[in-house]
């Protein structure tokens, strides 16, 4: 049986440049409205779920959901690009965000949810963890909704799915471009030194930086982006324009995939005109 496999990882609900519903209702009966880059965003998240739907209805299998970390913000490094300070909002806000995929799922279906970082899921990523268990996310033992590290054969196609790669791509295009290939070499070489059959797919996120190895080596790396915008922080590095935002889209078969990626990246806009004092007309 064909099975569908779709992949999204840093969220990031409640930050102020990232995945957020139109309307946000604060725990104190004020409303917070999506900016015109958060409502950018959310168009492009709608379609990418009606896109999963489309293709797991074609395959005609289950669907594996794999939200890998980061789900909701509660950024511990500044508060000011934050939404709502409330964890009972910021938890809210991300699983309102959710409700486009939650359409979707039927009966024989799964979620799977692995940990982001402490910095923006709180201690231990708990966060995601409480947002699996309101999901309903598979648990790896009890009490617990989510994984650290996700290994999992579906329909013969071996995933290794983690939130933090073992490396940084880099700030340079000539680095980017070799991230999801040192990847692969590393996750291709671990598995032989420990003796193991290599995965298939090897998936992590964290970085915001898309890349994928392709053929290079028998595993297949896909670094995942995210679903938010330049931040404060990302302009104090000297990262101005966003990296693409999306998810990807996996057909396993006996053993095959197909990989579809659904990204998209906000326009940077024209150059500013320097006022004349002219008179145009």
């Amino acid at each position: 049986m064909t099975t569908t496999v779709a992949l999204v990882s840093d969220l990031h609900a409640n930050s102020t440049v990232a995945l957020c519903p139109p309307v946000v209702n604060r725990d104190d009966g004020g409303t917070y409205r999506a900016s015109a880059a958060q409502r950018w965003i959310w168009r492009q998240w709608l379609p990418y779920w009606e896109e999963v739907a489309k293709r797991r209805e074609k395959a005609g299998g289950p669907l594996v959901v794999i939200l890998n970390g980061e789900l909701a913000d509660d950024n511990y490094h500044g508060k000011f690009q934050l939404v709502d300070v409330n964890p009972k909002t910021q938890m809210a806000t991300a699983i309102r965000a959710l409700e486009p995929m939650l359409a979707i799922l039927r009966p024989e279906d799964h979620i799977y949810i692995t940990r982001g970082t402490e910095a923006h899921s709180g201690r231990s990523a708990w966060m995601d963890d409480a947002i699996g268990a309101d999901l309903g996310a598979v648990s790896p033992s009890e009490g617990v909704h989510s994984y650290w590290h996700l290994r999992l054969n579906v329909e013969g196609v071996r995933f290794d799915v983690a939130h933090h790669p073992p490396l940084g791509p880099g700030r340079v295009p000539w680095t980017r471009q070799l991230y999801a290939t040192r990847m692969a070499s590393m996750a291709y070489f671990d598995a032989l030194q420990a003796g193991e059959k290599p995965p298939d797919l090897y998936v992590r996120g964290h970085y915001h930086v898309p890349s994928d190895s392709y053929d290079s080596y028998p595993v297949r790396a896909l670094a995942l982006p995210s679903w938010q915008l330049t931040t404060a922080f990302g302009h104090r590095i000297g990262g101005g324009r966003p990296y693409p935002i999306g998810g990807a889209i996996v057909t396993c078969d006996r053993g095959k995939y197909e990989v579809v990626k659904r990204y998209a990246t906000w326009a940077a806009g024209g150059y500013e005109s320097v006022p004349t004092g002219r008179d145009e007309a």
